[in-house]
């Protein structure tokens, strides 16, 4: 195709127009569409914006985009059993405002797993704004991190955007980083913001890093100081700082001990006062158990309640028990005794016994007794999973049958029903089959047989105990949906609980979120129709409900756990 001068000059001419100035403020140019002869035409101009209200000459207009909440930005994936970051989808922000300070540690692993999950995992914050007063949404959380102890979750200080810090989160910050025996991150954090904030509580923390890091000159004029200034209101704290300084003081009592009170005590070398172990959060009490300025047989009550609260691993409690040393007496008296010392150094006897001991039978006499009193002590659960890894090792045979119902109900309770099976063929308890089929649904033909067997030996074993077990387990294969026409329900039509039912409001949140398939509104509500002071409740239709909830929206791994957890929990 030939080109004329002419046409030639025209597009030179188009092309200078569209490249300078004055024709880039008239907007972008004009699409150009297929026309019917087959060449182009100009598009259709588009309809004429609406005048701003900036004025009958002002034909732009801007909408501000809101900032991005990021209030619940999280650490996990999904190796680490995150939920979706639709997890807040349809939730109201007061809603979970009201319900996330209501959550409190609690011995349950299953339900520790599930508040793990929830407060880390990465999610669209729940739609609404943060009320005028109080704490803010990302506050409440991290408040709730440390409540229970979870260490885990220090990787959160750093993913937390620079515009959600507050003072609150930063103190949590700094507890918690304690908790983690982080000494120089707690105090570069305390050295970073105590200019900023300027209060007595960043005072006191200065101080506190001052003794802990070798500085007592320092740490001794701001203590004068602050008692010139007269904000030393705490007689524990100025002993903790005395002591640590060289001038050794008593302390009878730590009010408040918190993560960072702790680690002064520890490196006082001071003793824990009772009311202290009695009172400490599961992250001050991670504290003392990891601390190395304690001698192990003083950190063993603190490592076993901060273990039964997951502020500690299992390993972690195991190392701490096999640190302590015992006599060949003391260990031949744990073994024929058959009764258990009522004190933590006698339960870490026998679990080193276990522990060094490949005889299975010297294991299995090792392990019966702990466990027995793990039961009394309502920390079955935890105690489980502290030993499976030594169950596991272990082969059933017939010389092992009076421990395989131990063994069985310990794997169950670690997540491990497969190993679980050939312990429960030698034990031939039909109850263990029974709380195998809550983990794993038996088929249709399987169900009556081993529950009406169950039954039976239940109330052999322990009349007085059985029907609230046989009322529990209808209620959880109910809630499972399986099937419960081998229980006589007649019997248990009397059956009344004494346990305090939640308030309507909480009952019927949670119903409705499950319902809806509100996931995570679901399983913030279930955590706390669960939880019964610091343990699993044992009410069947609380569990029930629960159990349902969370099978509802889509978690039925954690439902059949949590049944099984019951199940154990109750003695079955």
């Amino acid at each position: 195709m030939r080109v004329s001068r002419a046409e030639l000059a025209a597009s030179a001419a188009l092309f200078l127009l569209l490249a300078s100035p004055a024709f880039a403020q008239l907007g972008p140019p004009i699409p150009l569409l297929p026309s019917p002869a087959g060449g182009t035409a100009p598009a259709p101009a588009p309809a004429a914006p609406a005048e701003s209200a900036g004025g009958a000459g002002d034909d732009i207009s801007a909408t501000p985009l809101a900032p991005m909440d990021t209030s619940w930005v999280g650490i996990l994936g999904p190796a680490d059993g995150a939920f979706p970051r639709s997890l807040w989808a349809a939730t109201p922000r007061t809603v979970v405002a009201a319900a996330l300070p209501l959550l409190q540690p609690t011995t349950s692993p299953v339900l520790q797993d599930l508040a793990r999950r929830l407060l880390l995992s990465d999610a669209v914050a729940p739609p609404g704004q943060d009320a005028a007063a109080g704490s803010g949404l990302a506050d409440l959380r991290f408040d709730r991190v440390l409540a229970l102890g979870r260490i885990d979750g220090i990787p959160l200080i750093n993913a937390m955007p620079q515009t959600q810090l507050s003072e609150a989160l930063d103190r949590d910050s700094v507890e918690l980083r304690f908790a983690a025996n982080d000494v120089g991150g707690a105090c570069a954090l305390i050295q970073d913001r105590a200019a900023r904030y300027r209060d007595v509580w960043w005072d006191r923390a200065l101080v506190a890093c001052q003794a802990l890091t070798g500085h007592f000159d320092e740490a001794a004029l701001g203590l004068s100081a602050m008692r010139e200034r007269k904000t030393l209101d705490d007689p524990a704290f100025a002993v903790l700082i005395e002591t640590i300084d060289g001038h050794r003081r008593k302390l009878d009592k730590l009010p408040d001990p918190t993560p960072m009170r702790m680690t002064l005590l520890a490196a006082a070398k001071l003793p824990l006062p009772a009311e202290a172990l009695a009172a400490a959060s599961p992250a001050a009490l991670a504290v003392w158990a990891t601390s190395d300025k304690v001698p192990a047989a003083d950190r063993l009550a603190a490592g076993e309640k901060a273990q039964a609260f997951g502020a500690l691993p299992p390993g972690g409690l195991g190392l701490l028990y096999g640190s302590i040393d015992a006599t060949a007496a003391e260990q031949s008296a744990a073994l024929k005794g058959g009764k258990l010392p009522d004190d933590a150094r006698g339960r870490a006897i026998l679990y080193d016994i276990a522990r060094a001991n490949g005889a299975p039978a010297t294991r299995a006499a090792a392990l019966a007794p702990l466990l027995a009193d793990a039961r009394r002590r309502g920390v079955y659960a935890t105690t489980a999973r502290l030993v499976a890894p030594l169950v596991v090792e272990m082969q059933p045979a017939s010389a092992l049958s009076g421990f395989a119902g131990d063994a069985a109900r310990v794997l169950m309770a670690a997540g491990h029903v497969d190993l679980a099976a050939p312990w429960i063929d030698l034990a031939k308890l039909p109850e263990l089959r029974v709380v195998a089929g809550l983990a794993r649904a038996p088929g249709s033909d399987e169900g009556a047989s081993p529950v009406k067997d169950a039954i039976a030996d239940l109330t052999a074993r322990d009349a007085a105990a059985a029907p609230r077990q046989i009322d529990l387990l209808a209620a959880l294969l109910s809630a499972l949906g399986q099937p419960i026409t081998a229980i006589d329900l007649a019997p248990l039509l009397r059956m009344t609980h004494a346990g305090i039912l939640p308030g309507a409001a909480l009952w019927l949140d949670q119903q409705q979120a499950a319902a809806g398939g509100r996931l995570g509104e679901t399983v913030l509500t279930s955590l706390l129709l669960a939880t019964a002071g610091d343990r699993l409740t044992v009410e069947p239709i609380l569990l029930a409900r629960v159990v349902s909830g969370l099978k509802a929206v889509g978690l039925e791994a954690d439902a059949r756990a949590l049944a099984v957890e019951a199940a154990l929990d109750a003695g079955i």
